[in-house]
């Protein structure tokens, strides 16, 4: 290759970077190589439009991780979580209860948490129902708790403050303990007695004891992120002394956990009233996890083609989505640290499929929160002609090219590092179950996307 050709190419690639840099796009339309280069290259911009969308409190979340509580922000309103767990029996367990059982003394529930959001003075009641009804694997977050659960039959109840939650000084968890009905051990306890094989396997526990549904019924003021959820049965027994030497009156537990192996399903209620009278689309729009908005992109497919021309390379496609600063200082969360961009053809089943990102259909970017490199608070997408060159290949032979889609969702990864190489692969993608939320600027000056394109001059002799 000629050296005039290498040095089109370094301007083309020059461009791409210094596209990404720079707002003022008024200089990039034309040529921009040398003349008499074997390449030509190219640039120009088109605009993107953006909308808010709402999840209609319906995501795809099967986690072992449960929101408890009800949360009110100055800016999007009231968010309620609960969930619904059944509890998982180890099959290699001997036996539930050791011999010579005296009483069975209490049942708690211990919800784990070390994350909240909100006040940690604000009082919170939380009650919990015996799930009657099979679970079905219905892992979207707008299930009705009341098609599987007696709801006029409570099995406990408990009032806390967050402050006043005791902690483990070894592990940093507090653990919220609400007391049971003691006649649910002494079902279980006399289960054990009459028909043993309930406790076989998982399965067959499960049909005995379907799990429970926990709730908040007063307060808002605070949310809690849980990180388990145990049931223990706790009762005394006869057992020899630790000399071995005369019988005592000994105390133990059966503890039973919420684990992958089972079924936990969350449910969210977000109350957007507060926000009616918002423009959507008045030059910005909305983020809010979980289960809340997203913000929807329109892409001009058709536009592009155009401006590039026939028979010619598209090289780059960039554009930056950049948080609303000064509105966003009015929000009691965080931004979301990492954003699904995919096709929306390509949404449905994306998750439940456990899919991952292909970097054609769907990207993942993360929020720039640094003010020494990029735009600070903002999204960027990098370069997406993968995409477009994809969707034009696909769209070829087609009368009218339609604009693509694509959706911003905010979400939580899971990522494996390599031990020879060092380098970090994603793993699993979730969508995003903690409070956040994010106000875009969507005016026309910042919905510009840059496209360099080139094309080499085959009549160069």
């Amino acid at each position: 290759m000629k050296i005039k050709t290498l040095l089109s190419l370094a301007v083309a690639l020059f461009a791409v970077v210094s596209i990404s840099c720079d707002d003022n796009l008024s200089s990039l339309g034309g040529n921009i190589q040398p003349d008499g280069d074997d390449i030509m290259a190219g640039g120009d911009t088109v605009y993107v439009k953006a909308k808010t969308v709402s999840f209609k409190d319906s995501i795809y979340a099967r986690t072992t991780r449960g929101m408890l509580g009800e949360y009110v922000d100055p800016v999007f309103g009231k968010i309620k979580s609960d969930y619904l767990c059944e509890f998982f029996y180890p099959k290699d367990t001997v036996k539930p209860f050791l011999d010579n059982v005296l009483s069975i003394d209490s049942v708690f529930l211990n919800t784990g948490f070390i994350t909240f959001y909100g006040d940690s003075v604000s009082p919170m009641g939380v009650s919990v129902y015996e799930i009657t009804s099979p679970l079905v694997p219905f892992f979207f977050t707008s299930i009705d708790p009341a098609k599987y659960c007696d709801m006029t039959k409570v099995l406990g109840q408990s009032i806390f403050t967050i402050q006043n939650v005791p902690d483990t000084i070894d592990s940093g968890y507090k653990t919220l303990k609400t007391r049971l009905d003691l006649s649910l051990g002494d079902r279980i306890y006399n289960e054990w007695l009459t028909k043993k094989e309930t406790f076989e396997s998982p399965e067959a526990f499960k049909e005995f004891f379907k799990g429970v549904y926990i709730t908040t019924t007063f307060g808002s003021g605070s949310l809690i992120q849980t990180e388990f959820t145990e049931m223990d049965v706790h009762y005394t027994y006869t057992g020899r002394n630790s000399d071995d030497t005369a019988d005592s009156i000994r105390s133990t537990l059966l503890r039973l956990s919420v684990t992958p192996e089972v079924i936990q399903m969350n449910r969210i209620k977000n109350d957007f009233s507060n926000m009616e009278d918002t423009d959507y689309n008045n030059e910005k729009t909305y983020m809010k996890t979980p289960a809340g908005l997203y913000t929807e992109l329109t892409i001009p497919l058709g536009e592009i083609l155009d401006k590039i021309g026939k028979d010619k390379t598209l090289n780059a496609v960039n554009f930056v989505m950049k948080g609303f600063t000064e509105e966003e200082d009015k929000l009691d969360t965080q931004r979301p640290n990492t954003i699904l961009l995919i096709n929306k053809d390509s949404l449905e089943n994306f998750f439940y499929k456990r899919k991952l990102h292909d970097n054609v259909t769907s990207f993942i970017m993360s929020w720039n929160s640094s003010t020494s490199s990029g735009v600070y608070n903002s999204y960027d997408f990098g370069n997406i002609a993968a995409a477009v060159n994809h969707y034009a290949d696909y769209y070829k032979n087609e009368a009218v090219i339609p604009d693509l889609k694509y959706l911003m969702i905010p979400i939580s990864i899971s990522t494996t590092t390599s031990s020879s190489t060092g380098s970090t692969q994603v793993t699993n993608i979730y969508n995003l179950m903690s409070p956040t939320s994010a106000i875009l600027r969507t005016d026309p000056d910042n919905m510009k996307m840059s496209i360099v394109y080139s094309k080499y001059n085959n009549n160069r002799e």
